[in-house]
């Protein structure tokens, strides 16, 4: 079980599940970030409103810092688009990879391309101020969505290495089928197998699955910008994993890397588009 302020992620039979006590989101731990004071309060009172636990920041880069201290005690983050020590987009790429908190902007303005380009860098919302106390009410649910991803991400991957493990095991049978077989050419392909000295590379090959298990790819600020850079190039209709690797280039990086973090970073951004579409046109329809 995995904590989530007041509430708990976990796996059962049917997938994972997010598992929340009676009193959540009450507890949400909510790091604001801005350096307009008075924005700042105000933001801070309609938090503690809605019973958040609330922690107010006038500089990103402190924010930043006190993000890095202390991990795991912060749920989301709210952060100004427009603030002198940093870039708010900046902020916005450095705690979302480095600490993987959803993160929702905050700004005045409201136009959609400055909306687009807080979605387009990994923001889970945007929020145009002035801000009504009815939508921090409802922050919790991208925590929420957000570990909900995670779990299905780390159940997608598990049921990768069963397959490995199915396939190994199989393979492994069929060479022992052969092996009692009794033909000339199975037994020399055993010993090229179990005796390293005879191995022309001189490798030993490692039949563990355990060992064999693939490394999990870190998401940089520097790789996450590449895949936003190769989204944006192909547009998110036609932005498949294939296309997306042989855009990024990069060395070691597999198609199931990337279409595990596809999934995490364009799922929100499709959701927030159509919200976003539904608002516009009922208020200007």
């Amino acid at each position: 079980m995995q904590k989530l302020a007041q509430s708990t992620v976990g796996t059962t039979d049917k997938g994972p599940e997010v598992v929340v006590s009676d009193q959540f989101p009450a507890g949400l731990r909510v790091l604001v970030v801005d350096d307009d004071v008075t924005c700042l309060r105000i933001l801070e009172r309609m938090l503690l409103n809605c019973l958040y636990h609330v922690t107010p920041c006038t500089q990103a880069t402190v924010a930043l810092s006190l993000l890095r201290e202390r991990k795991g005690s912060f749920d989301v983050v709210l952060s100004d688009v427009h603030m002198p020590d940093m870039d708010g987009y900046k902020l916005l790429e450095h705690v979302g990879l480095e600490m993987d908190l959803p993160v929702i902007m905050i700004s005045a303005d409201g136009r959609t391309s400055a909306v687009m380009k807080g979605i387009r860098h990994g923001a889970c919302d945007y929020l145009i101020k002035p801000i009504r106390e009815e939508e921090l009410k409802n922050i919790w649910q991208h925590v929420v969505r957000k570990k909900w991803n995670e779990n299905k991400e780390l159940e997608h991957s598990g049921s990768l290495e069963d397959n490995d493990r199915h396939k190994l095991g199989n393979d492994d049978a069929e060479y022992a089928s052969s092996v009692t077989e009794g033909t000339e050419g199975a037994l020399k392909h055993h010993k090229k197998r179990t005796n390293p000295k005879d191995d022309d590379d001189g490798e030993l090959e490692n039949d563990d699955p355990s060992t064999s298990k693939k490394p999990r790819v870190v998401w940089s600020v520097e790789l996450h910008q590449q895949f936003v850079s190769a989204v944006n190039q192909l547009g998110i209709d036609k932005a498949v994993p294939k296309r997306i690797l042989e855009l990024m280039n990069v060395p070691g990086l597999t198609r199931e890397n990337v279409a595990s973090h596809l999934q995490v970073w364009v799922f929100p951004l499709i959701v927030f588009v159509w919200n976003f579409t539904c608002w516009f046109s009922v208020c200007f329809s």
